[in-house]
């Protein structure tokens, strides 16, 4: 090839070459705009999903969603997510205040025991595993039924010309109203509303909160305004009682209960020395062992007898026998086998016998076998059918000072010397009212002049005591005594005093009266009530808004 040639080709690639390039940089050039245009797009697209995100979540934190989804419709009017959310937050906290109250720190624990976990998800727990209910529905249930009520009792007291907010239960609403900032400041929110949402839920706001407790407290106030109008005379009560008198009697008893368990012996350990199995004939031998205690035990001739032969009982090292003691205690409140023994009309002071406590089991054929696993001996002393009237009386309170608090236990307990200050003090009041014109109306002015209890302002005035009420046991058996007369005074000490004690007479009705008359009413409240909530229609609308998922204690 020539030079000149060489050259030409040279020129031709070099050509080819920036051709090639030129390709490659339009392609570039390109690859970029559309990489460019896709970004933008993207971009558009992300921040039109973020304004999107947070514009629905500052709709829905607004609370406009919530009210202005119906969730339920009740009779001819309509509750939106957030009137219903008061009744369903308000019946999951008064459930769970129940059980703690009752079992304090446990209560996670029993709760747990029946299929609520107090750490998860309302909407993830069954209920009802028949039908597959969940505990978020059980409380939606719960919230329709007090819609239900506060509806119809509001409605009826709307129409009762004569009915008026009680002036206490005005001053409670009036309180808790005006409390709401200082509240909402306390747990360390910016606003009311946002103390409110965060109690109920997005939408809560002062107005339907008021609107929500103004109704309930109004209905509260109608339901115990009826119940109180439900007045029973002689023949009403004695009717009811016909075919129930023993269910208001109360006795006083003592029993001692053996298990085949305080008899057996022998028995096989496991390898690891955690369990013990018996054989069926060391279990025959225990039973018959406890069937032969307590057949010696029912030969005692006193209580004291009965006592001192239940100490002396051969059991086995586990075991040790006692005889309790029971008094006061009402029929209803017996267990079943000793409460037909204890009612036999025939039964007198010094009865001792030995009640064997069956256990029936059928097989798959339906054969019945028996098998006796332990026996009551018990002793009856006395019964008491409750005809004596109950006590009204005033107490004049001077507290102990001082005194050391246990930190362990929280009790506090005081010297001789500021029990006798408290004594001294108290006595001094008695004198005076001694030294005076010894009528109620002085004692009055005396207990509201000097008295350190909550009572002072009704003149320490208590009423409708009776042996079962939850009174500490002096102030109890002081107000009691069958013997007690219409302006008795005395000092009496309790674990938070020196009381002067003052009688002001025996009430109207008597306990046994007081007890049929509040059973009648019950009933018949009940069945008012549930007539009234029957009248009003339900149904589910959209709970879509709901918080059904929520924790107890999250």
């Amino acid at each position: 090839m020539s030079a000149s040639d060489k050259k030409k080709l040279r020129k031709e690639q070099a050509a080819e070459f920036l051709s090639e390039k030129q390709r490659k940089e339009q392609a570039e050039a390109k690859k970029l705009r559309i990489y460019t245009i896709s970004f933008i797009t993207a971009m558009v697209l992300i921040v039109a999903i973020t304004v999107g995100v947070l514009g629905f979540r500052a709709i829905n934190q607004s609370g406009v969603i919530q009210k202005s989804t119906i969730a339920l419709n009740i009779g001819d009017r309509q509750l939106n997510t957030v009137e219903l959310s008061y009744y369903y937050k308000d019946a999951i906290d008064k459930f769970y205040n129940e059980w703690y109250e009752q079992y304090s720190s446990s209560a996670d624990s029993y709760l747990a025991a029946m299929g609520l976990d107090t750490s998860k998800p309302l909407s993830e727990q069954v209920y009802d595993k028949e039908t597959g209910k969940t505990w978020d529905m059980f409380f939606i249930d719960a919230a329709i039924d007090q819609a239900k009520s506060d509806f119809a009792l509001y409605d009826l007291a709307m129409k009762d010309e004569t009915f008026k907010l009680p002036e206490d239960q005005q001053t409670t609403l009036d309180n808790m109203f005006s409390n709401l900032s200082v509240y909402a400041t306390l747990y360390g929110y910016s606003s009311t509303k946002q103390y409110l949402g965060a109690m109920y839920g997005w939408g809560a706001d002062e107005e339907s909160f008021k609107e929500y407790n103004t109704r309930s407290e109004i209905a509260k106030a109608y339901y115990a305004a009826h119940e109180e109008s439900l007045k029973y005379d002689d023949a009403a009560i004695r009717a009811y009682e016909e075919d129930k008198k023993d269910n208001y009697n109360s006795y006083n008893y003592s029993y001692a209960y053996l298990s085949y368990n305080d008899f057996i012996t022998g028995g096989t350990k496991s390898e690891d020395g955690k369990t013990t199995t018996y054989t069926d004939a060391e279990k025959d031998a225990a039973r018959a062992a406890m069937k032969a205690a307590a057949e010696k035990l029912a030969t005692a001739t006193s209580l004291e007898d009965l006592k001192k032969m239940a100490k002396e009982a051969e059991v086995n090292d586990s075991s040790e026998l006692a005889v309790n003691d029971y008094k006061n205690v009402k029929h209803t409140a017996i267990d079943g086998l000793l409460n037909k023994w204890l009612s036999d009309p025939e039964r007198k002071q010094g009865d001792i016998a030995a009640i064997a406590n069956t256990l029936t089991n059928k097989d798959e054929a339906g054969n019945e076998t028996s098998t006796v696993n332990a026996y009551y001996v018990i002793y009856f002393d006395s019964k008491n059918d409750n005809t004596q009237p109950m006590g009204n009386v005033r107490h004049l309170l001077v507290q102990f000072e001082g005194g050391t608090k246990n930190e362990e236990t929280g009790v506090t307990t005081y010297s001789d010397a500021e029990k006798n200050k408290a004594k001294v003090e108290a006595e001094s009041y008695l004198k005076t009212y001694n030294d005076g014109e010894k009528t109620e109306k002085a004692f009055i002015e005396l207990v509201k002049k000097h008295s350190d209890d909550s009572s002072k302002d009704e003149g320490g005035l208590f009423e409708d005591i009776h042996p079962h009420s939850n009174y500490v046991p002096n102030f109890l058996s002081w107000s009691t005594n069958p013997n007690r007369q219409a302006g008795d005074v005395e000092v009496i000490e309790t674990e938070y005093g020196y009381h002067v004690m003052y009688y002001v007479g025996d009430d109207e009705l008597t306990y046994r009266d007081y007890m049929i008359s509040n059973e009648l009413r019950e009933a018949d409240m009940e069945k008012w009530h549930n007539g009234l909530k029957d009248t009003i229609t339900t149904s589910v609308a959209d709970l879509s808004k709901m918080d059904l998922d929520m924790v107890i204690n999250g």
